[in-house]
């Protein structure tokens, strides 16, 4: 099984740029900002570091709720943690027949 969807790779790419561009804005609507993605950025680069040490169904759960606020760019990196969901579940069904 892949360990990491490219779309997870793209969103989370996407994501730091989106942080990186608040964190240099001058005015309070920016900073308000970069202190509402930092979290989420931090919370899916746990969840790839997660799926990276071998627990990918943990790591794709928060992956995917860190996703979920970007409502709907952040739906890349929603499908890309979904898809590694249902390929552990379809290997889990595989496994039992």
């Amino acid at each position: 099984m892949k360990l990491l969807n490219p779309q997870m790779v793209i969103w989370l790419v996407i994501q730091l740029l989106l942080v990186i561009f608040t964190i240099s804005a001058t005015n309070e609507e920016g900073i308000i900002l970069f202190w509402m993605t930092l979290p989420f950025l931090i919370l899916n680069c746990i969840g790839v570091i997660i799926i990276i040490l071998g627990k990918p169904k943990i790591g794709s759960t928060i992956f995917l709720i860190g996703s979920v606020l970007f409502v709907p760019i952040g739906l890349i990196g929603v499908f890309g943690a979904r898809k590694i969901l249902n390929q552990i579940k379809e290997e889990k069904f595989i496994n039992t027949l």
